[in-house]
């Protein structure tokens, strides 16, 4: 529905991302019957899709109706028996359909006056909004309840969303007074304390939450400034919080605001209040104020499914890690732990499936991992704990403070040749300066990245990138990356085959105390961007021939899948704006 004045003041859609339009276009719901020439907002379904329950109304006047489905239409609406006295709107109904949680503006005891709100020192009477839950009464509704005072601190909250537990979400104060989204768990019959959600970058402004019955994503309308429109995004929950918001588009949002977004009983359609016009439409339905509109999320669920999910492959057992792939992803070497050591194994395309995994010939007797393929196929490089001398011993590995027997690693190099694989060759000791040396990523130019813990450090420092250029067949000394300190551990580094993008994995905020976020971070002439979060939570980054998508090996020890494709076209709109002439 169209914001009240005052909230509009207070209300403000935003999101900083702008993202290619998706192909999947929003539609008027119910037009003519329940989008009408009113202001409509804020649909809440009962759990078998029958009966939806809106707002309606216009200035300040604005009632709860509800609307019941016969076949392919739907009926007129009436007022909801419990509302049509006070202003009440936001309508959002519980996964069982047991009860449903709207804003308004009617008296605390239900007796005296309308609340009034007041911002910026001003005075807005009739124009506040707290929380009340209703419940169902056989085939009707119970007297409604205003929710507790911990949830209703101010005359500003409004726009409440319930998850399957009970969870409460909406727009209240927060501690400095202003609004946010917010959350406060039911547990015991009772709501808990309320605590701030993080919903993207800090100073986002966000309104109006949709959340998945299951918690796994979030639909809000967001915007950076007060004077931008309020646009639909998604974000999905990681052990970590939200991911970042991914703004829905243009074929979503339109007119001056998206707003008002509510799941509807599939779980998979959005709908949601704004006052985007169709072309050409002159219907009666169709004059002032906000009408509904529904839209399919099942484009954006069913990518979120493909990224970072599990992807068959050669490497079907638990803990095969770290695949290799050859030119055009025809072949692939891989880790695999047998008999407690870690040896490297081959595998090939053999129609649209993959050849039986064989251990590669030169990996049967050390403890081998961490192969990097060169771009052209022509080599291997890994990480070994094999000795440094024909004849000595096994490295033992010395980091993070401390002495793992055994568990070394240098770099060597292994060349593809016409029968099979040649002899490996230990890399330079200017590369292999101590004996925790692994993970190794080859660019196009034969330039190596890898990890390694600082020389000097006698194992008590952190892992760090490292960076060596081939040059006329020799390395030159390596130099770390610019944003690898030695001081939080970085790791894995995956890099794009003309270096223009590196993946890697790392201790750094917003990684857990145990765990490894993957980061991206591009090239910028002879430097590289911050290094961004992707949302995923692994280690061995890998990327395919084409570098549009990535491999790593999640919690669950399995290899995994994540398209790049959003990001790297993110990149480069943002490039290209970057670097395009003035006029």
């Amino acid at each position: 529905m169209r914001r009240l004045l005052p909230l509009a003041l207070l209300l403000a859609l935003g999101g900083n991302a702008a993202a290619t339009d998706h192909p999947t276009a929003a539609t008027v719901f119910g037009p003519g019957t329940i989008s009408t020439a009113a202001d409509e907002g804020a649909a809440a379904f009962m759990p078998d899709g029958a009966a939806v329950y809106f707002s309606r109304g216009a200035k300040d006047s604005y009632a709860i109706v509800f609307s019941q489905r016969s076949g392919n239409s739907w009926s007129a609406a009436k007022t909801a028996p419990f509302s049509g006295h006070w202003l009440d709107t936001d309508p959002s109904m519980s996964p069982d359909g047991a009860f449903m949680v709207f804003a308004s503006n009617r008296p605390t005891d239900g007796k005296g006056a309308v609340l009034d709100m007041t911002m910026g020192g001003k005075n807005y009477p009739g124009h506040g909004l707290n929380l009340w839950r209703v419940a169902r009464k056989g085939n009707g509704w119970a007297e409604p309840e205003r929710l507790p005072v911990a949830i209703n601190s101010c005359n500003s909250v409004f726009a409440p969303d319930v998850g399957a537990d009970g969870t409460l979400y909406y727009i209240g104060c927060g501690a400095d007074g202003g609004l946010r989204l917010l959350r406060s768990v039911r547990k015991d019959g009772r709501y808990q304390a309320p605590e701030a959600v993080a919903y993207g970058a800090d100073d986002l402004i966000v309104r109006d939450p949709a959340i998945a019955h299951d918690g796994s994503f979030m639909v809000a309308s967001i915007k950076s400034a007060k004077d931008q429109p309020y646009r639909l995004a998604i974000a999905f929950a990681t052990p970590q919080g939200w991911s970042a918001p991914q703004d829905l588009g243009n074929a979503v949002n339109g007119g001056t605001h998206s707003m008002a977004a509510q799941l509807g009983p599939d779980g998979r359609t959005i709908y949601y209040a704004s006052d985007r016009r169709v072309p050409g439409e002159q219907a009666d339905w169709n004059k002032d104020g906000d009408n509904l509109w529904q839209v399919s999320l099942t484009p954006w669920l069913d990518a979120h499914a493909r990224d970072g999910a599990p992807v068959a492959g050669p490497w079907d057992r638990l803990k095969d890690i770290s695949p290799a792939f050859g030119p055009g992803d025809r072949s692939v070497v891989f880790t695999r732990s047998v008999d407690n050591t870690s040896r490297l194994y081959f595998s090939s395309r053999n129609g649209d499936g993959w050849s039986a995994a064989q251990p590669l010939p030169f990996s049967t007797q050390w403890e081998d991992i961490e192969a990097a393929m060169a771009t052209d196929g022509s080599s291997l490089i890994f990480s070994s704990n094999r000795p440094a001398q024909e004849g000595g011993a096994v490295l033992d590995g010395v980091y993070d403070g401390q002495r793992y027997p055994g568990h070394g690693g240098n770099l060597w190099q292994v060349a593809r040749i016409k029968d099979g694989w040649g002899k490996p060759q230990r890399l330079p000791s200017l590369l292999n300066s101590n004996s925790a040396v692994f993970s190794p990523a080859l660019a196009a130019d034969g330039t190596l990245y890898f990890m390694r813990t600082d020389p000097d450090a006698n194992g008590e420092g952190a892992f760090r990138l490292l960076r060596s250029r081939l040059v006329r067949g020799t390395y030159e000394a390596p130099q770390p990356l610019p944003f690898s300190d030695g001081v939080t551990g970085d790791f894995d580094p995956a890099v794009a085959p003309d270096q223009s993008f590196i993946v890697f994995s790392s201790k750094r905020a917003p990684a857990g105390p145990a765990g490894s976020e993957l980061f991206i971070a591009f090239a910028r002439g002879e430097g590289w961007s911050a290094p961004q979060p992707l949302g995923l939570t692994g280690i061995e980054a890998r990327l395919s021939s084409d570098h549009a998508t990535l491999y790593f090996n999640a919690p669950d020890r399995r290899v995994h899948a994540f398209d790049l494709r959003g990001w790297l076209a993110r990149h480069n709109a943002v490039a290209d704006v970057a670097h395009a002439p003035n006029p």
